[in-house]
């Protein structure tokens, strides 16, 4: 790799933890999971999770998978697969590891402490081809608000919806146009 890559991937994964890492006092969420394989050669995942992770959030479903922010990650991962890159860095003053994985469709984000279970932090979604509950990157923004309803924050550039302890942050191109779509564990209780 030439200098300027690596450089361009450090910057890059230190932008990407600092707007998906929450940072949370909370240790441990109560969750259980299991993969297991199933015929052809498919995995099922069964999670049981805890009345505080489930409680009325927003989740991002991808090939028949739920992926629930505050749940634990290791079930997902096993599903998705080998990463096309993987980024990891202490966020929030060192408070979390956060871990980056990218693939072709989405971001996905976990945190957790070294030696610890890591739980799913949030996805972010760029490609027009992954559906986010009938919202599409390239969609216009009344998609969403259609979809989602009235968002608690907007400006030029986006609207935030907050729901439970999970959020979805709509980027627009300042034109009315979805760029992006970030769902994650919401930390501050929808305070921000």
């Amino acid at each position: 790799m030439k200098k300027t890559t690596i450089i361009t991937s450090v910057i890059g994964a230190c932008v990407i933890a600092a707007s998906l890492a929450g940072c949370s006092g909370k240790t441990g969420t109560g969750e259980t999971a299991q993969a297991s394989l199933i015929g052809g050669g498919q995995t099922q995942i069964s999670v049981e999770v805890s009345q505080a992770v489930a409680a009325d959030g927003f989740k991002f479903s991808y090939m028949g998978y739920d992926i629930i922010p505050w749940a634990p990650a290791a079930p997902i991962l096993d599903v998705l697969g080998e990463e096309q890159e993987y980024f990891e860095g202490m966020s929030c003053a060192g408070e979390e590891m956060a871990h980056i994985y990218l693939y072709p469709e989405f971001e996905f984000s976990t945190v957790g402490m070294p030696g610890e279970e890591e739980i799913i932090d949030g996805v972010r979604i760029t490609n027009a081809l992954i559906d986010f509950n009938g919202v599409h990157v390239g969609d216009k923004t009344d998609v969403a608000k259609n979809v989602f309803g009235t968002p608690v924050t907007e400006d030029d550039f986006g609207f935030k919806y907050s729901k439970g302890n999970t959020f979805i942050q709509i980027n627009t191109d300042g034109a009315d146009t979805i760029v992006e779509i970030i769902c994650g564990r919401d930390v501050l209780g929808g305070a921000n």
